[in-house]
């Protein structure tokens, strides 16, 4: 699985980089989120903690367009980072639970 880095984007704002790639699956099945966030993290130089994969879509039967995002530090990831992506990230089921509907009241 070969990657290439089509774009970074500094935002300051989030203390993150916004990064746009490609990843060559020849002969392959579309590589799984984790494999992707280790490639990645090895062709940026980066701690793969701090690196969340947002889309992996896969074009052509052998060519996937990743994008991702890397934070500066952890907290900056579990504070501004979506906690269904963080989910996808840890295979933890990680969603808003609905709150149960008062019960009508007794005639």
């Amino acid at each position: 699985m070969e990657v290439k880095i089509l774009a970074k984007k500094d935002n300051l704002f989030f203390n993150r980089m916004h990064i746009s790639a490609e990843v060559d699956h020849r002969n392959e099945a579309t590589p799984k989120r984790a494999d992707v966030r280790k490639a990645l993290a090895v062709a940026l130089n980066a701690n793969s903690e701090l690196l969340a994969v947002r889309q992996v879509k896969s074009q052509f039967g052998f060519k996937a367009k990743c994008t991702a995002v890397l934070y500066k530090t952890k907290e900056d990831m579990q504070k501004y980072e979506p906690k269904y992506v963080i989910g996808r990230e840890t295979g933890q089921k990680l969603h808003k639970v609905k709150k149960e509907a008062a019960a009508p009241a007794a005639k």
